[in-house]
């Protein structure tokens, strides 16, 4: 039997139970606290991999070369996109007093550019590194999957959003 026929059931099974774990195990905060989003987000990105992986048809030696590179660059963004978060907030805090700094202000604002240009790096260097990888039909599979992967998502957010109320601001 082919070893590809084994790769994907033994991939959804490692994804599948490091995904129950994080659901059953760890710290459990507030609806919202960095626990649960960090591992939101990790679900989210296991689910992603799993289902990339079914819509590309992705043989096993570009599994091999995809994951730890989309792995990497997810964890890098999750990392910019927490130190934006955080200047955000800091910046929102700064322009609510009644006289502003203008350093704080241009220096917080200089930051959250940095990290925006940063991440768009990171998604460009992924695309580049995939047109190694992947074949042609492959890659206009992956511009499809990810336009129609990040809507879905977006949209249960959303949904999950409207179902319990609108998220409450920490700042």
């Amino acid at each position: 039997m082919n070893k590809r026929c084994y790769l994907i059931p033994a991939l959804i099974l490692i994804l599948a139970l490091g995904a129950w774990k994080n659901a059953w195990g760890g710290p459990q905060t507030e609806p919202g606290g960095a626990p649960a989003r960090a591992r939101l987000r990790e679900r989210i990105s296991d689910l992603y991999l799993l289902r990339l992986t079914r819509a590309l048809d992705l043989t096993e030696e570009q599994t091999a070369r995809i994951y730890p590179l989309l792995t990497r660059a997810e964890k890098d963004k999750a990392g910019l996109q927490r130190q934006m978060g955080a200047d955000l907030r800091d910046l929102r805090a700064e322009l609510a007093k009644p006289q502003p700094g203008e350093g704080t202000v241009l220096e917080l604002a200089g930051r959250i550019s940095q990290a925006r240009r940063a991440i768009r790096q990171k998604d460009d260097d992924v695309e580049t590194a995939l047109e190694g990888v992947l074949t042609p039909v492959q890659r206009a599979r992956f511009v499809v999957f990810s336009v129609d992967f990040l809507r879905a998502v977006g949209e249960n957010l959303e949904r999950a959003r409207a179902g319990r109320g609108a998220l409450k601001r920490t700042t």
